[in-house]
């Protein structure tokens, strides 16, 4: 599958979470959730669908294996530190309080190196981007 597929895929599936989400959330008159909902919304159908739409439009190789480590940082990224999230503020008793915490913590920080490698992405491979005219 494709980079842009996958990301574009993914990013589906986690606005379909977000909506549903701050639906229930409306419905049920609590705002518990609301970082959580938003953090979906925002990392995980946002920042995905921009990944996508970015390598739709500008030329990445295939083979690049910066764009590879980039995209499998910000899929395990964005739902490490969503589920991480999800996990630390609702703490269930079966899974062991520092266990909660490293999730958040390494979900959130794989994110930020999928960030990282992004921002170094639009420099090495800046060669495509061009203004139209």
């Amino acid at each position: 599958m494709s980079r842009t597929k996958f990301l574009l895929r993914t990013s589906a599936i986690y606005a379909l979470i977000g909506t549903f989400m701050g639906s229930h959330m409306a419905g049920a008159g609590s705002m518990m959730l609301r970082a959580i909902h938003a953090h979906i919304l925002v990392v995980g159908w946002l920042s995905l669908f921009a990944f996508a739409i970015f390598y739709r439009v500008y030329p990445i190789p295939k083979q690049s294996k910066l764009a590879a480590v980039q995209v499998w940082t910000a899929f395990i990224g964005a739902f490490g530190l969503t589920a991480g999230m999800y996990i630390y503020y609702m703490k269930p008793d079966f899974i062991p309080e520092i266990v909660q915490l490293l999730f958040y913590i390494i979900g959130g920080t794989v994110l930020v190196v999928s960030f990282i490698l992004f921002a170094v992405m639009t420099f090495v491979h800046s060669k495509g981007m061009t203004d139209k005219e």
